[in-house]
Order: C-alpha cells, then sequence, then structure tokens
C-alpha cells in the first residue's frame, strides 16, 4: 500500500515544475522569434532597423508578456519623452496622444511598427517646421535610433548611501 502512494505522488510532484517553465521558454523563444524578425529584413536602411529596435525595446518595456510586435499608449509617449521628440514648444504630451489616437484603430489600444512610422511622419512636421517632410521624418528617426527606455526613480544614490551608514552604525553597535 505505500508502494502506491509513493507511486501516485511522484507523477504529481513531476508535473508542476514542467507546466511553469513551459510558458516562460515560450515567452523567450517569442522574443527571441522578434528579435531575428528585424535582421531577414535586411534590404532596408541601416537607420530603419536601429529605429525598428528602439521600437521593440519601448514596446516590451514595463510588460512581461509583450512581443514587441505591438506598442501601447502609454510606451509611445514614454518613447516620445524619452527620445525628445516632446519639446514642450512644436510637440507637448497633448500632441503625442492625439496622434496616437488618429493612427490607431478605432477598437485598438497599440500601434504596429507601420502606424508607428505613420505616426513619426506626423509628428515630424510639427517637429521640425523649418524642413522638409523627408528631412524632418530622417530627423525625428535619429532621435530615437539606438534608443531604449530610461529607468528612473528606482534608487536615489544619496538614499542609498544614507541607508549604508545606518547599517554600518547598527552593526557597530552590536558588535560593541
Amino acid at each position: 500500500m505505500a508502494e502506491n502512494k509513493v507511486k501516485s505522488t511522484k507523477p504529481v510532484n513531476k508535473t508542476p515544475p514542467k507546466s511553469p517553465s513551459d510558458p516562460a521558454k515560450d515567452r523567450a523563444a517569442k522574443r527571441l522569434s522578434c528579435e531575428s524578425n528585424s535582421s531577414h529584413e535586411g534590404a532596408m536602411a541601416g537607420e530603419i532597423s536601429a529605429l525598428e529596435e528602439a521600437f521593440r525595446k519601448f514596446a516590451i518595456h514595463g510588460d512581461t508578456r509583450a512581443t514587441g510586435k505591438e506598442m501601447h499608449g502609454k510606451n509611445w509617449s514614454k518613447l516620445c519623452k524619452d527620445c525628445h521628440v516632446i519639446d514642450g514648444k512644436n510637440v507637448t504630451i497633448t500632441d503625442v496622444d492625439i496622434v496616437f489616437s488618429k493612427i490607431k484603430g478605432k477598437s485598438s489600444r497599440t500601434i504596429t511598427f507601420e502606424q508607428f512610422k505613420e505616426a513619426l511622419q506626423e509628428l515630424s512636421k510639427k517637429r521640425f517646421k523649418d524642413k522638409s517632410d523627408e528631412e524632418a521624418v530622417q530627423e525625428i528617426y535619429k532621435l530615437i535610433e539606438g534608443k531604449a527606455p530610461i529607468i528612473s526613480g528606482v534608487t536615489n544614490v544619496v538614499e542609498l548611501q544614507k541607508f549604508l551608514l545606518v547599517v554600518d552604525v547598527i552593526e557597530k553597535i552590536e558588535t560593541e
């Protein structure tokens, strides 16, 4: 009888570790396949692939389930802030939000890379008024190429130093 209990518990113990690791592997595989997709589009100019890489980095920012193929509005806004597309004069956060709403589908909450390029084209006309449409688009691409999300507010260095100082004082008191 004890053998039956042991046999019945072994399959139960084997099953849980397998199922949590499979979704993680699937997500990693999806992300890797997304990254490799940009490399087979080699006919495009180098700046476009760098633009797509920046798009994917911002698209997955803050979302562990994101594949990098579509970008949410908050990540679009973050990209525009972090890459200095928003200058406060010609392009504001309101302009960025309006362009996003205009470009995305009616029932959609995200934009694709192609829609992203359309949105940048719209903003480039506002941001670089003194340049031709083509030059303005190239300038806005240069602002974004090779960039990644800026992570702010994680740990303030001064606060960390204060904390470490307090820990040192506590350790000295405990050893005395």
